[in-house]
């Protein structure tokens, strides 16, 4: 993998892709992700909806304090390989959409890809940034992990560039080298450790950027078989 990053267009149908897409949309339960004084923290999103302008305001500000001046992110996400390796009894295009990511054909590609025949399974999530939302720079090293690299399928027709979401890589200094807007149906992929994050989607974007995202790994498979 001489590139940062390499991008592939049209990964899946295209039919599949826009089924795909219609599904993420019309999910009404995710997580509501971020940072609480760095440990990993998600809230119900359907709960977080009946919360009052007051309480929003509440969470707002604590996320927006901490990422004035450290690691924050803010996002939805549903955990697909959670759910699928541990059991959970949820909607079967999860199990679809993790069968996907670790059949011999995705895998096979992600190794030809990274250069890198020690992957031996991919975790798996959908993530939605919806107005407002962000992810600051991080490298995605974690200990124990075993991450060897990250890709990002993205599901969002016709993302326009003025909306922010934009996926930026960085070298040793505090610019961006690369930036990536949301290309429907298109894979982006990078070796881990990579300094990288997701642009603040603005107030004005008309759509919410939908992904199917997570990290290629060696060793084993954790949970279920």
């Amino acid at each position: 993998m001489k590139a940062s990053v390499v991008q592939v267009p049209n990964i899946l149908q295209s039919q599949s892709a826009s089924d795909l897409f219609s599904f993420l949309r019309e999910q009404k339960e995710w997580n509501l992700s971020f940072n609480k004084l760095g440990a990993h923290a998600d809230i119900s999103f359907s709960d977080y909806c009946g919360w009052s302008n007051e309480q929003k305001d509440t969470l707002n500000d604590i996320v927006w304090s901490q990422a004035g001046g450290e690691f924050q992110y803010f996002y939805k996400a549903i955990p697909i390989f959670d759910f699928c390796n541990f059991g959970g009894g949820q909607d079967k295009r999860f199990l679809s959409i993790f069968q996907l990511v670790n059949s011999q054909p995705f895998l096979s590609l992600m190794r030809s890809i990274v250069g890198d025949q020690s992957i031996s399974f991919a975790d798996v999530q959908a993530t939605c940034f919806d107005r407002g939302h962000f992810l600051k720079v991080h490298d995605d090293d974690v200990l124990g992990k075993n991450r060897v690299a990250a890709y990002v399928i993205n599901l969002t027709p016709n993302w326009d560039l003025d909306w922010g979401g934009v996926l930026h890589f960085y070298g040793r200094g505090k610019f961006a080298v690369k930036g990536l807007v949301p290309t429907f149906n298109a894979v982006n992929v990078f070796k881990v450790p990579q300094r990288h994050s997701v642009s603040y989607v603005t107030p004005f974007a008309r759509e919410s950027r939908y992904s199917i995202t997570g990290w290629l790994r060696r060793g084993g498979r954790p949970g279920k078989p």
